[in-house]
């Protein structure tokens, strides 16, 4: 792929479907838990990215069965009923987030377990040291460096019962801590130092703990905290466990259209999604979009002619999104202003930094505070985004590059490191062509 790569614009209004691809959250929550049942689960279109394949490496260098096919998106898991085949193991975990904190609470479960668990320059910035203290509570003897990876984790079982936590920074050090608790002696009651975690994604763990077999008797969430009472196992899905489309990725096709017009089908995403970033959706709405759900997929609809109007307030809950909000800013009436958004320059690289330095390389007029962007819109010029590294910010400013701002149908946009893409999303550039192929097609047959 070409680095820079120059996104060619469309020059037709949006005409066609797109298929998402498996969630990655949904994707690496069920190989924990497979991992956790007793039996062989079969999980079905799964996310086959740089994320899911390190989640699947680290389960199979503590010795489990695990048979992915990437071809027939499925991967086939021989769980043990919460017992971790090799004792010693060096856990490679890139800068995969979900990887790093899920399997840290797993490690904990192995009875006489020594292992230790490291990443990318970038994972050893990233907060872990909130899960870390928590798990210590409970039982675990987990060491970090000053707070990061890498870790060392001397296992002998969870004790589990009561803790605090501080999950202000990331929601995925309670679903961590949630998935492990079945099979803590006590199982786990969690207070919440900080109630404004993000829940929606904490919401969707234990639905999943229902989904693999835990009663939800069992469950108990309030305003401060959870309660997970002890369970002897997870029940494995031999029969298939359907992963969701990824409502992160569907976020860049809602807002398609708006940056482009036309109707674009985004296949594999529902309106009951498990996932919180699908109230995105309503988000494009706000804008102007219009759209149907059906069953299987959302068709959206965007009238040539119309601006869109700008939007305000917390990306708080769904803020992996904030950034394809932020990318489409400019074609926006009026100032658009995204809050809520601090703990995202703790991610794959300071989110707002970044996504503040591409709008002003393309001429806008940006605000920025620790925890929110401000975008006024001026005229676009062209640039190359710098994209950190950052799936993310590589697709959604791949998005406003579909916009034609030269009104030539000429490339205005080039994206550094495309091929960051690959985290959740490997063939996104791919994918965007072909739907620009498909409109251009569709309006010389009309």
């Amino acid at each position: 792929m070409q680095d820079p790569l120059p996104i060619r614009p469309f020059t037709k209004p949006v005409r066609g479907s797109v298929t998402v691809p498996g969630s990655k959250s949904i994707t690496n929550r069920a190989l924990i838990l497979a991992a956790l049942a007793d039996g062989e689960t079969l999980l079905e279109n799964c996310l086959f990215s740089e994320d899911t394949e390190i989640m699947v490496k680290a389960l199979q260098d503590l010795g489990f069965e695990v048979t992915p096919d990437a071809e027939a998106k499925t991967i086939s898991i021989l769980g043990l009923g919460g017992d971790i085949p090799n004792k010693e193991a060096e856990i490679f975990v890139g800068n995969s987030g979900t990887s790093a904190r899920f399997l840290t609470a797993f490690l904990c479960l192995s009875e006489g377990g020594q292992y230790r668990l490291d990443g990318v320059p970038q994972m050893r910035k990233r907060p872990i040291a909130d899960l870390a203290q928590t798990l210590n509570q409970l039982g675990g003897q987990i060491e970090t460096t000053d707070g990061f990876a890498p870790l060392t984790i001397k296992a002998q079982g969870l004790a589990g019962g009561k803790a605090t936590i501080d999950a202000s920074s990331s929601s995925q050090f309670v679903s961590a801590l949630i998935m492990a608790a079945p099979y803590a002696e006590q199982g786990i009651q969690i207070e919440l130092t900080d109630t404004s975690v993000r829940r929606s994604y904490i919401d969707m763990t234990l639905e999943m703990l229902v989904q693999f077999g835990i009663p939800k008797s069992n469950l108990a969430a309030s305003e401060t905290g959870y309660d997970i009472k002890p369970c002897p196992y997870y029940k494995a899905k031999p029969q298939g466990y359907q992963v969701e489309g990824d409502a992160s990725a569907a976020s860049y096709f809602f807002a398609l259209p708006v940056a482009v017009t036309g109707e674009l089908e985004v296949l594999g995403v529902t309106q009951n999604s498990l996932q919180g970033d699908i109230a995105f959706s309503s988000r494009m709405e706000e804008a102007g979009a219009y759209i149907e759900w059906t069953k299987s997929s959302a068709i959206v609809r965007y009238e040539p002619g119309a601006e869109p109007e700008s939007l305000e307030g917390s990306f708080y809950p769904y803020s992996d999104t904030f950034l394809t909000a932020a990318a489409i800013a400019p074609l926006c009436q009026g100032t658009t202003k995204i809050e809520g958004i601090a703990h995202t320059r703790h991610q794959e690289c300071d989110r707002v930094a970044a996504m503040a330095d591409g709008l002003k390389r393309i001429g806008q007029s940006v605000e920025e505070t620790e925890g929110s962007l401000s975008i006024s819109p001026a005229p676009l010029k062209p640039a190359t985004i710098a994209t950190y590294h950052d799936h993310r910010v590589a697709m959604s400013f791949g998005v406003l590059a579909c916009f034609d701002a030269l009104g030539n149908g000429e490339p205005w946009l080039k994206i550094e490191d495309p091929s960051c893409c690959k985290k959740t999303f490997p063939d996104f550039f791919e994918v965007l062509e072909s739907l620009r192929q498909q409109s251009e097609n569709a309006s010389s047959d009309a």
